[in-house]
């Protein structure tokens, strides 16, 4: 039997055992639920559309918060800007007044990518991505301003002069463009009479969703340019992408995070954590020798690789609103000389294939886990072996998953019969634990020491049953995270009403929406496949041969509340997720039916005591003999006491 030391063991063992269930419920809720979907809601063309999205696409300007002024203050800053540059001799030339922004159109196209340039700045007004053969899949990655000028608004590929009056002012100026089809390239000039003559010429890339910008500088002035570098910190010019990106991603579990690359080392900022200085044109941070910076969300990448040497790259703004730019560093143009930057730019879907294409080490920014490494490199498996399925059996990503359930069943069917075994072993002493409950009675403490006591004698792991699960459960985290956030499953159709198996499976809407414990979300349809896991994990417990047997009665409630909890969390993740915990759960049923198990020995087992070292025995007996006789001691000096009394 159980000594005192034994009682605490256990009762420390259940204390144990409940904080770990909170820390997982709290851990999971914190980490893993993503924040709540957008509300989803009806455009004309009965497309679903977010409401952040559909805020974006009518004006992003409510966004930007950093750099918006109040026209007293634009005016101001324009005046003084002008009495510079007037000081400086430099005068822009007149412009025509532009009445339709559409006529400064113009578009470059190829078979993956569509840019739409405003001649204003010579920049990117509207980027379509298409993510399947075809040209299907269209995705559009640049806010769009509706109601702002393209003078006013801030556009991706915009040109600013640090340390100089002259700043972004090439944004708002009206360029020249002459377009080869041919060679598929948009080449954009401006000229400063006396002064500076620009040119930006955008072509696509040897690879897909790549654009090369190539930036030439002309100084037609009798001096220097730039004439004084006081400040030989801050690069000569920068070209960066912004305000922000148009992936409609941000639900996905996956913050947004800049990345730089500098001499092998990635540093990574998460944007909603960017804090606004007074001075938009503040830099938030900077990096030197930079040698790529990206922006990724969870299905796609916005990169800029300078292919010259001491680049700076630097960070503005604030989370909704920022800027992402490449610099470089200071140099002086003498007259009549041009100087000539090319910059490399990635477009397109976070997948890592398609970013090792675009130039070696970008494929470092695709990853599922940023800290954990070794669950990073096992969800790329997964991912990888999904692909393999997709390709070379039925491509439907809804049979992939399948797939991979039934390949890791199999892998872990050892692990999977030793729980059978143990299982098989406690159905067996099932009327043995009766009686010891009968014998108790309510004694719950008693119960558990005499049962613990059961096991040891027959050899049996309790805890044996529960080994598979431990051990699919990065499996389980790695599989939520990659399906989750994993771009080849945006849109992957599965049968019937399983659309897109990144997304909860809606099977219809419901009139209201409400919240939804631990699911990160609102009840708003009715999903189906997380209520059909929930309800097969249920009779999976309620089959298992001697489960309930062996069970006391807060661990059989415990039982009973797991597949609620599991529909709860799963109610509004990936549709996949429910699809492999589903599959995993029926094949864990059939199992159990169709491999036969053979019968197993519970006999009691003979205990072998081994000889304790003489001068162990004695100290034993030592401390036997002074506690018995602290004991007389004490029973003598109340017999004492009482005979005084």
């Amino acid at each position: 039997m159980f000594g005192d030391d034994d009682n605490k063991k256990v009762f420390r063992d259940q204390v144990i055992g409940l904080l770990l269930i909170t820390a997982i419920v709290i851990g999971w809720s914190y980490f893993f639920i993503p924040s709540p979907p957008q509300k989803t809601v009806k455009n004309n063309g009965n497309a679903a559309v977010s409401e952040v999205e559909k805020r974006v696409s009518e004006n992003t300007a409510p966004l930007q918060s950093s750099e918006q002024k109040s026209p007293i203050e634009k005016e101001d800053i324009e005046k003084e800007k002008k009495q510079q540059l007037s000081e400086m001799g430099i005068i822009f030339p007149p412009e025509p007044e532009i009445k339709n922004e559409e006529d400064n159109q113009v578009t470059l196209s190829k078979e993956d990518m569509d840019i739409v340039f405003t001649r204003v700045g010579a920049r990117v007004k509207y980027l379509n991505i298409y993510l399947k053969p075809n040209r299907t899949d269209k995705v559009q990655l640049v806010p769009i301003w509706k109601n702002t000028p393209d003078k006013d608004a801030v556009y991706p590929f915009g040109l600013r002069f640090h340390a100089h009056p002259l700043d972004d002012e090439l944004d708002s100026k009206l360029w020249d463009v002459q377009i080869n089809e041919s060679e598929h390239t948009a080449s954009f000039s401006y000229t400063i009479p006396n002064f500076l003559r620009i040119d930006k010429i955008f072509s696509f890339g040897d690879s897909p969703f790549v654009v090369d910008v190539q930036i030439k500088i002309t100084n037609l002035s009798s001096t220097v340019f730039p004439q004084n570098i006081e400040n030989k910190v801050d690069p000569v010019f920068s070209l960066s992408w912004g305000p922000n990106v148009n992936s409609g991603d941000n639900n996905k579990g996956v913050a947004q995070t800049i990345i730089f690359e500098r001499k092998g080392e990635v540093l990574r900022y998460i944007t909603s954590k960017l804090k606004p200085k007074s001075n938009p044109n503040e830099f938030l941070e900077r990096v030197f020798d930079l040698r790529w910076t990206a922006i990724r969300s969870a299905y796609f990448v916005i990169a800029l690789k300078p292919e010259f040497n001491m680049a700076q790259g630097w960070i503005t703004g604030g989370p909704k609103h920022f800027r992402v730019g490449v610099g470089a560093t200071q140099c002086q143009i003498a007259p009549n000389e041009t100087q000539e930057f090319r910059i490399r730019s990635y477009v397109g879907p976070n997948r890592g294939s398609l970013l090792a294409k675009a130039w070696p080490g970008l494929e470092q920014v695709w990853e599922f886990f940023t800290s954990v490494k070794i669950m990073d490199k096992f969800a790329k498996l997964l991912l990888a072996l999904l692909n393999f399925f997709y390709e070379w059996t039925i491509p439907n990503y809804g049979v992939a998953i399948i797939l991979l359930t039934i390949l890791v069943r199999i892998v872990v069917f050892p692990l999977t019969w030793k729980s059978m075994v143990s299982m098989k072993k406690m159905q067996k002493l099932a009327p043995e634990i009766e009686k010891l409950k009968a014998e108790v009675g309510d004694n719950q403490q008693e119960l558990q020491k005499k049962m613990m006591e059961l096991y040891r004698e027959r050899g049996v792991n309790p805890l044996g049953g529960c080994l598979p699960l431990f051990l699919q459960l990065p499996v389980f985290i790695a599989l939520y995270r990659m399906l989750w956030s994993a771009v080849e499953l945006r849109g992957a159709e599965f049968i019937f009403w399983m659309k897109d198996m990144s997304q909860p499976d809606r099977l219809f809407n419901l009139p209201f929406s409400i919240p939804f414990p631990f699911s990160g979300g609102h009840l708003e349809s009715i999903n189906l496949l997380p209520i059909l896991m929930g309800i097969s994990m249920y009779v999976s417990q309620k089959l298992t041969p001697g489960a309930s047997a062996v069970q006391t009665p807060q661990q059989r409630i415990m039982m009973n509340i797991m597949p609620i909890f599991f529909t709860l969390i799963c109610y509004n993740m990936a549709s996949g997720l429910s699809l492999y915990i589903l599959v995993s759960t029926l094949l864990g049923i059939a199992q159990n039916y169709i491999v036969p198990m053979k019968d197993v020995d519970i006999t009691p087992r003979k205990v072998i005591t081994t000889r304790r070292h003489f001068y162990t025995a004695a100290q034993e007996k030592k401390r036997q003999w002074a506690k018995e006789l602290r004991r007389e001691r004490k029973l003598k000096q109340r017999k004492t006491n009482e005979d005084e009394d």
